[in-house]
Order: structure tokens, then C-alpha cells, then sequence
């Protein structure tokens, strides 16, 4: 089974996951992520965010980037179960 964990914690602020499938399966979990990440900003017309695809290496990516550290936390509680930090600990006081 792939692993569920698409997105990746760049920053405090930064999100990002991979819209290149490399697999079927990795195409079922893009799909299922992508349709509840866009469902979460439907109806957050207040929160500033910045969404863009990017090409690198010859695979597309979907960047997040919040305005607002808040936004940011309340993004992460909605999505844990798709993020992972890559062993990255990020501290918030």
C-alpha cells in the first residue's frame, strides 16, 4: 500500500505534495488528498494563502503557503493524517 502521508512539511508556514503519480495507486491517494485540500480553501475565502504547481525534475508539485502562522496550525490539524515532516521536529510557542 502506498503511504497516505502526501504532503510534506517544509516550513512552519509551507506545504507541498507531488501531482505527478508514479504509480495507479499513487494516483487513487493524489486524487482523494487533492479534493480535500481544495474542499478545506472552497470555503476560506479570508485565509491568505498562496496555492501554485511548480515543475521540477520532471514531476509537478502543489505548494501551499499560508500568510498567517494560525492558518497554517489549523491547515496541519485538518490534514495530519496526509502530513509528514521527514523527521523535521518543528517547535511553536
Amino acid at each position: 500500500m502506498f503511504d497516505s502521508r502526501l504532503i510534506r512539511k517544509i516550513d512552519y508556514r509551507k506545504f507541498e505534495y507531488r501531482i505527478s503519480p508514479i504509480s495507479d495507486e499513487h494516483y487513487e491517494v493524489i486524487k482523494i488528498v487533492h479534493n480535500k485540500v481544495e474542499n478545506y480553501f472552497k470555503d476560506r475565502d479570508n485565509c491568505g494563502v498562496e496555492r501554485k504547481i511548480y515543475t521540477s525534475d520532471s514531476s509537478r508539485y502543489y505548494t501551499i503557503t499560508f500568510a498567517l502562522l494560525d492558518d497554517s496550525k489549523l491547515f496541519e490539524f485538518a490534514f495530519a493524517e496526509y502530513i509528514t515532516t521527514n523527521g523535521v521536529r518543528y517547535w511553536y510557542e
